[in-house]
Order: C-alpha cells, then sequence, then structure tokens
C-alpha cells in the first residue's frame, strides 16, 4: 500500500509505504512520486513514512531510487525519513546515497513535521 501526495500550499511531498510492495506497485508508486513532486516549486521538502514498509526486491529498489533521483533533480532540499524497521532503513539509505542525498531520519510523523 502507498499514499503519494503533493501539499503545494506547504510545498511538501508526503510519501507513506507500508507492506510489502510489488515491482509494478513501486514503478506505479515512482511514477506518482514523479507527477505529485512536479506540483511543487524548487525548495520543497519530502516526508517519506517507511515506517511500515517491508524490504523492496532489486528491481523494485531502482525504481524508488528513480524516483529520489528526480526529486533531487528538481529541487528537493530536505528529505525526512519516518523509519522503524532497520533492513529498510538501511536499503533508503543505499538508495538515496546513490541517488546524491541523505535523509533526516525520524521515529514519528510528529517529528517529522516538526521538522519543517
Amino acid at each position: 500500500m502507498y499514499d503519494i501526495k503533493a501539499d503545494e500550499k506547504r510545498n511538501l511531498l508526503v510519501l507513506i509505504l507500508e507492506g510489502f510492495l510489488t515491482d509494478q506497485e513501486l514503478i506505479e508508486g515512482a511514477d506518482l512520486c514523479i507527477s505529485e513532486a512536479k506540483k511543487l516549486r524548487p525548495g520543497f521538502v519530502v516526508i517519506n513514512d517507511i515506517s511500515r514498509m517491508k524490504p523492496a526486491s532489486p528491481q523494485g529498489a531502482q525504481e524508488i531510487k528513480r524516483a529520489q533521483a528526480f526529486v533531487l533533480g528538481i529541487g528537493v532540499t530536505k528529505v525526512i525519513r519516518v523509519t522503524d524497521n532497520p533492513v529498510v532503513k538501511m536499503q533508503f539509505n543505499r538508495t538515496g546515497s546513490a541517488a546524491g542525498y541523505e535523509a533526516l531520519e525520524v521515529s514519528t510523523m510528529e517529528e517529522a513535521l516538526a521538522l519543517l
């Protein structure tokens, strides 16, 4: 399950990824992430809640990296990651590094919103 929405008023992209996402879901999610990010102005912030996500397959990880690289390329200034699972955290750290950014990590959505 995923929920990805741009908040144009706050110049914020919020992604919530839960459970095991198939490769097809990650392709669709990356596409949605890209289309929602296009609604925002340069200098936007991303909050990515992966606290209840299971690790992605290698192909799924490539889709995550594709979306990460896109948001970096259009002007994200801060990425805040809500994370709990150490394996998923490591996977997102690896794809984020490959895309060229580091995320701030927090334990709850409330902590993430406090960093805006």
